[in-house]
């Protein structure tokens, strides 16, 4: 009889705990406190400075929002998967079947996006925000789909490279033509996944355009790009789809240098000017080609003043004028007029919010996040899901179905981004992007915005 009333006991102290998260409805990670959310992001080794600044800007959002909402908060609950697709693996099973999550936010990382994607789909979880382009989270058009992908995905750049190339201005001596319409489009891919995924959204749009007999695709890796390049250039081609990132995209630059290339080049969001840059001769010689880059993250705004402290929240910048050695100190407040050129919406936002923070993650604070390109990643991911949030009407009925099906509604706006648009099933990625040039600017060499956020269709119909 004991034996049986220990073993009740604990059978009702299991359902109790069980109890603890979830809605009404039978939902995990939900109850009465706080909705339970997480990712696996890397915080540790060699991607640390990714995954740090990107979860750092994550809970200034969540912490903001559970600040100024009455109701349940938002629990972020965080493990080190170290960038490994294994163990990333088996930490998101660990959030969803112990911790019990209600959705991944900021699902981190290739490796583990690529190594999660089967058991997310069996599972059904909602995946708000995959940070990374790869093609396993395009899925055309699917109601109901559990991945909710924000960042702009390979497959979709690839067909935004194709549709720069042939409709924009960037073209002749003085770069203001279009394409001729019979020139060439060589497509240097690297045979890897990055490389692979985007030159698989450059035949989408080169067959949508009916254009095949004029692109000519050539493999090539970090290794044997300075042979394949003079191929590249034989056939004399009036523009170079780069579907590359990182190390081969950088040895594939230093070869056109070196090959006294002047065509100019399409490259993908993810290379930055430190791609770019290695390519020079040197900082005071630039490239002898021009190179154009989409970009989905737009806080550039021509002619706009610097911010006030007002918009910061406070009279100081981490890393700027906060200490006498800095060259801005004695200024104070006038300082800010040196940081004219950016959006109302970026000081405002996003750089308010980091200022106002008093979060750390070891050493990095997030107030001296706010000049950091993951932490504004991570920002807009948090604010995705927050915006998802607040279109709920009733948490105690709410199941990751219904929670899909509100974001399948309407568009959702994005801060320094535009809009996702998930309604119909679409599960592309961020289809509107900017485009931009590198170029010298009064902070070295940088990608400058030349065109504003617009669709795949809009650039069509230039």
């Amino acid at each position: 009889m004991k034996k049986l009333l220990v073993v009740t006991f604990f059978l009702m102290i299991g359902l109790v705990l069980i109890g603890c998260t979830e809605s009404e409805a039978g939902t995990q990670g939900i109850d009465d406190e706080f909705i339970y959310v997480g990712n696996t992001a890397a915080t540790s080794g060699a991607f640390a400075g990714v995954g740090v600044p990107f979860n750092l800007a994550m809970q200034v959002v969540f912490d903001e929002y559970n600040a100024t909402h009455d109701g349940r908060d938002i629990k972020f609950i965080h493990y080190d998967d170290t960038f490994n697709g294994e163990t990333g693996l088996a930490l998101t099973k660990k959030l969803v079947e112990e911790d019990k999550v209600f959705a991944l936010v900021g699902h981190f990382g290739t490796n583990t996006v690529n190594a999660t994607m089967d058991y997310l789909l069996e599972t059904g979880i909602p995946m708000v925000y995959g940070v990374t382009g790869v093609n396993s989270l395009y899925f055309g058009t699917e109601v109901g789909n559990n991945i909710l992908s924000v960042q702009p995905i390979y497959r979709t750049e690839g067909r935004m490279m194709v549709a720069r190339a042939l409709n924009e201005s960037l073209f002749g001596t003085n770069g203001d033509a279009k394409l001729g319409d019979t020139d060439k489009i060589v497509v240097l891919y690297s045979d890897d996944d990055a490389g692979q995924s985007i030159k698989l959204g450059i035949q989408d749009e080169v067959t949508t355009q009916g254009i095949a007999s004029r692109v000519v695709y050539l493999p090539f890796n970090a290794n044997t790009a300075a042979a394949v390049v003079p191929v590249a250039l034989a056939e004399n081609p009036g523009v170079i789809l780069l579907s590359s990132n990182q190390a081969p995209a950088t040895a594939a630059a230093t070869a056109l240098r070196l090959n006294n290339s002047t065509v100019p080049v399409l490259s993908s969001y993810v290379n930055s000017a430190a791609v770019f840059s290695p390519a020079q001769v040197d900082a005071a010689t630039p490239l002898p080609y021009n190179v154009y880059a989409n970009a989905w993250v737009d806080i550039a705004s021509t002619g706009a003043a610097g911010p006030t402290a007002a918009q910061l929240g406070d009279a100081t910048l981490a890393n700027w004028n906060e200490l006498e050695a800095d060259p801005f100190y004695a200024l104070g407040e006038a300082s800010f007029a040196y940081l004219a050129g950016f959006t109302a919406e970026y000081w405002e936002g996003f750089v308010h919010d980091m200022n106002m923070s008093e979060l750390m993650d070891g050493t990095t604070a997030a107030k001296s996040l706010w000049a950091n390109a993951y932490a504004m990643a991570g920002y807009v991911a948090a604010n995705t899901f927050v915006a998802l949030l607040e279109k709920v009407e009733d948490f105690e009925a709410l199941t990751w179905e219904s929670f899909i099906a509100i974001a399948e509604e309407a568009p959702i706006n994005l801060p320094m981004a535009g809009s996702i648009d998930w309604t119909e099933g679409k599960r592309m990625g961020l289809t509107e992007l900017a485009l931009t040039k590198y170029q010298l600017t009064a902070s070295g060499w940088s990608f400058a915005k030349i065109r504003d956020i617009e669709s795949i269709s809009e650039v069509n119909a230039k």
